[in-house]
């Protein structure tokens, strides 16, 4: 039997528990994330659970416990030892009946500094097997990294053949540990970054009301693609550049500084990486107004390429750097504003949904994190979905924001303004007024 084996966190990984850290004892299931992986008809709960074996197997990070008290935190690689999945009865044999369960056993705090980083189990509905319902911890596994957990549970129950095994989080630990040179170098791009950050956008604190709504386009997907094609710039960019110039209408401002979330993967080495290797790569967007969208697009691009490229870095080296250097706020995870860009993962709304041509309203956003945490996903369509605080948008101008980001696009793509103050960011569909709040007031701007 194979021994364990024990290494630093990767920078992703590190960044992950000093984010868990700033939590309190009672939100440490925050990093918990629903995952849920479709069983084909005929498969059995064995093959559903030899699977899953296959999968822990294969991926140390599903057999990783992590030691936090240490000032330099550890990763610890258990032997695979086998897998035994119970199964849970579920009301219904649809996705949406499995996630309801994975939502409540995210809700729950897993020990994965004892155990391993994730629950799992075979979902069945009249005694056939229909799904199995996960929950792994963000140490664990970011959006790619489900991403490739789907799409390989989905080959295995098919009968299919994995490709050779990936490397694993502590090959990428001890390059990214051992690289000197390549370490003080993103250090000290990111202590010359920090000089132009908005204070504004890192205060914290915010303990105002969150509000969630989201929004599917289609149009504005084709929008920011032609935009895209257009000035040779990645659809991304295009998302945030008019989330950007919408942002700054509605707070009477022309520079925001956000938090770019980078997955690091760009590094075909680490793209079959089963980790959690998303950073935040800080970036100040600012806005001449009068100078032609073009130019300001394509400036955004290439600053936020920079950025990311220098997205993996070590989050306690560069806080105790900017200590040294007598920063005012040297937290490097305290930021307000938040970006984040999933990939082509967007499907659309199901018939009825409210998505389709209004905004959607969540009842459950969380009331903590960052006080604008934008995410978009494209697919089928552009899919957007902003959790706001009262203090910083409030709830009316959360969903109208989203509606003028599409807006913004769908004007972008027609060419028409000549300068970005020209942008027209007037919303093209109805905007629903928010929901009551749970004292039954209507939510205040």
């Amino acid at each position: 039997m194979s021994q364990a084996k024990t290494a630093p966190l990767t920078f992703g990984q590190l960044s992950v528990l000093r984010d868990l850290d700033l939590s309190g004892p009672d939100e440490q299931s925050d990093g918990n994330l629903p995952l849920v992986l479709d069983v084909p008809s005929g498969t059995g709960v064995d093959e559903a659970t030899a699977a899953w074996a296959r999968l822990v197997e294969r991926h140390e990070a599903l057999r990783t416990v992590y030691d936090r008290r240490a000032a330099e935190p550890t990763q610890t690689v258990q032997p695979f030892q086998g897998v035994r999945l119970d199964t849970v009865e579920l009301p219904a044999p649809t996705r949406e009946a499995a996630l309801d369960v994975a939502g409540e056993w995210a809700e729950e705090e897993i020990r994965f500094d004892v155990e391993h980083s994730w629950r799992a189990a075979v979902g069945v509905h009249q005694g056939v097997a229909t799904h199995l319902v996960c929950v792994v911890h963000h140490l664990a596994v970011d959006s790619a990294a489900c991403t490739l957990l789907e799409d390989e549970f989905r080959t295995l129950v098919s009968g299919g053949t994995l490709a050779p095994d990936p490397p694993q989080p502590v090959d990428l630990a001890l390059e990214q540990h051992g690289d000197e040179q390549q370490r003080s170098q993103t250090i000290e791009f990111w202590l010359d970054e920090w000089r132009g950050f908005v204070e504004e956008d890192r205060q914290g604190g915010d303990r105002s009301r969150r509000h969630r709504a989201a929004l599917y386009s289609e149009r504005a997907q084709d929008a920011a693609r032609a935009v895209s094609e257009r000035l040779s710039v990645s659809v991304q960019s295009v998302v945030l550049g008019a989330a950007a110039l919408v942002l700054f209408d509605l707070r009477g401002r022309d520079r925001a500084t956000f938090g770019l979330l980078a997955g690091n993967r760009m590094d075909k080495r680490w793209q079959t990486l089963l980790s959690s290797m998303n950073q935040l790569a800080p970036m100040t967007v600012a806005a001449d107004r009068d100078a032609a969208p073009a130019v300001f697009l394509r400036m955004l691009y290439m600053n936020s390429l920079e950025r990311l490229l220098h997205g993996s870095y070590s989050i306690d080296e560069l806080r105790a750097r900017l200590t040294e250097t007598g920063c005012a706020n040297p937290d490097p995870l305290q930021f307000d504003c938040y970006f984040n860009y999933l990939g082509d993962i967007a499907e659309p709304p199901a018939e009825g949904s409210p998505a389709r041509d209004d905004v959607e309203w969540f009842a459950d956003a969380w009331q903590g994190g960052p006080r604008f945490n934008l995410r978009a996903a494209t697919g089928t369509g552009l899919h957007l979905s902003l959790t706001a605080s009262d203090d910083y948008l409030g709830a009316g101008a959360t969903g109208r924001f989203l509606a003028s980001v599409e807006a913004a696009l769908v004007d972008l793509a027609d060419g028409a303004p000549e300068t970005v103050g020209a942008v027209d960011l007037a919303p093209l569909r109805k905007v629903s007024p928010p929901p009551p709040t749970q004292d039954g007031d209507t939510a205040h701007e």
